[in-house]
Order: structure tokens, then C-alpha cells, then sequence
């Protein structure tokens, strides 16, 4: 049975559904990935304004959102490598970045995740997002990033959860 602990790599996106900000909503995705390249966990989901507690939801804020609930589902003392594309998100969780037009209940998650010690073993790096099948195939982006096929899964992710909630809204 493939357990989280089996996980070396974390991979997040989040996006807004709409314009940036979005008064519908944004989405989140994550993936965990074992050595031999495969996705064991995969979620996803849309979060509302309501839900957020926020008039709009942000980008930043998804990001932030898709970065916290995959940290939360590993276990303590997990010494992977977390993979996102959003730079604001990773300073944020790793490197104490301020929390501005962040919603309360998501800073508190955050900070309890710092406080416990849960990140201390983890390494991270910034991904390019969106690459090109080219960019995919040399495995680095046109900013010179690492790009990986688990980043696209979570943005396609993103991409079929605000389209789901599009029609639902419809």
C-alpha cells in the first residue's frame, strides 16, 4: 500500500477562475509524487469567496491555499522537495515572507505548520509554469527553471476544476 511517507516530491498550483482577482472563486491542486516518477496522491479543488472569507479570491492566494493543504498531508519529520511555480507562495511558506491579503483562517494554517516543525527537512524550488512540450522535453523552462509534467497535471487540475465550477455557476 503507497503511504505519504513513500513521497519525495510535493507538486502545487492554484489559479482563479476568471479575472484576477475572481468574485467566483480560485482552485487548488496538488500532487505527491514516489522515486519511480509516479503520482501516489493526487487532490484538487475550487475554493469560493465565501468559503474564503474574502471578497475575491486571489492567485497568490490559491497558490498559498494548494501549498498549505499538500503540507498538511505529509507526514512530520518528511524530507522531500516541494515544487511550485509560484516564488510569493514559497517565500511565504519557507522563508517567513509577509502574509499581506491573506485570509486569517489560511495565515493561521500556514504559521501552525511553521511552528510545528513540519517544514525544518524540506527543500524547495521554484518551477517555470505553463512550458511548452519543447520546455518539457529539455526540462527546463524559458526562465530557466526546472519544469516537470507533475507541475502540468496540477495546472490542468486547476484548469478542469474552474471549468467544472464554471458550468456549475452556469
Amino acid at each position: 500500500m503507497t503511504t505519504t511517507a513513500s513521497a519525495i516530491a510535493l507538486y502545487t498550483d492554484g489559479g482563479v477562475i476568471g479575472a484576477n482577482p475572481s468574485r467566483i472563486g480560485g482552485t487548488w491542486a496538488y500532487c505527491l509524487v514516489n522515486t519511480a516518477g509516479e503520482r501516489i496522491v493526487e487532490a484538487s479543488g475550487v475554493i469560493t469567496p465565501i468559503q474564503a472569507n474574502v471578497v475575491a479570491v486571489t492567485n497568490n492566494v490559491t497558490e498559498l491555499l494548494a501549498l498549505v493543504y499538500g503540507l498538511e498531508r505529509l507526514p512530520m519529520g518528511w524530507t522531500g522537495t516541494v515544487y511550485s511555480d509560484s516564488w510569493v507562495s514559497l517565500q511565504r511558506v519557507f522563508l517567513a515572507a509577509k502574509l499581506r491579503n491573506v485570509p486569517t483562517w489560511l495565515v493561521q494554517r500556514l504559521q501552525a505548520l511553521q511552528k510545528c516543525g513540519k517544514l525544518a527537512e524540506m527543500k524547495y524550488e521554484l518551477l517555470d509554469g505553463h512550458p511548452t512540450k519543447a520546455e518539457l522535453l529539455a526540462g527546463i523552462g524559458k526562465r530557466g527553471h526546472k519544469v516537470s509534467t507533475h507541475n502540468v497535471w496540477a495546472d490542468s487540475a486547476c484548469q478542469k476544476a474552474a471549468r467544472a465550477a464554471r458550468l456549475e455557476a452556469a
